[in-house]
């Protein structure tokens, strides 16, 4: 005959039945989730084929600009200097430079990115951020990172206009005058990004 089993003896074996399996799923459960996230990450990076369309499609889109369409959306004219960027095709494909505020050299000098110019159509001008506050304007080019480069568009064809840098940081937008005109902007040194 066995001896009677004590009472503590009892409730360890307990826990261990009924917590057990908890914990076991539970362990199940977060390889699962993890195991899932990765197949979710493999199958949304974008094939060769999907970049390179993606690529082509924007570069037509750059290279064949719409200021007309852009005009009459805006019921504004865009500066004549910025019509002209768009005309120069080496220029509008130039990517991945820094432009340097000219007179400050070392660590007071500015540099302002330039990931890649935007496309001159309906497309951009509905997809990129809006300001009240500015009025009527385009973003030209973008730094990649959730800031563009803008311009004013106005009643009359203006030759130029200073190029305002739009910063969207989640908290709001924050705004600065980087340039009294495109043409002075586009004249600045250029440096590769770092």
């Amino acid at each position: 005959m066995r001896p009677p089993l004590q009472y503590h003896q009892g409730v360890d074996k307990l826990l261990l039945l009924v917590f057990g399996p908890l914990v076991v799923a539970a362990a199940l459960l977060v390889i699962a989730t993890g195991i899932r996230r990765v197949i979710a990450k493999f199958r949304s990076q974008a094939s060769p084929d999907q970049i390179k369309a993606t690529y082509e499609g924007y570069l037509r889109r750059l290279l064949n600009p719409q200021p007309d369409a852009v005009e009459r959306e805006l019921g504004k004219l865009l500066p004549e200097r910025l019509l002209q960027l768009y005309q120069d095709k080496s220029a509008i494909q130039s990517a991945g430079f820094q432009l340097e505020t000219p007179g400050k050299k070392g660590r007071w000098s500015k540099r302002w990115p330039v990931y890649c110019f935007e496309p001159l159509d309906i497309e951009s001008l509905n997809e990129l951020p809006y300001e009240e506050e500015l009025g009527p304007g385009f973003c030209f080019a973008t730094t990649g990172r959730g800031s563009w480069y803008w311009i004013a568009a106005s009643d009359q064809r203006v030759k130029d206009s200073p190029v305002v840098f739009l910063v969207y940081d989640g908290g709001g937008s924050h705004r600065k005058t980087v340039a009294t005109s495109l043409q002075e902007f586009l004249n600045w040194p250029r440096l590769p990004i770092r």
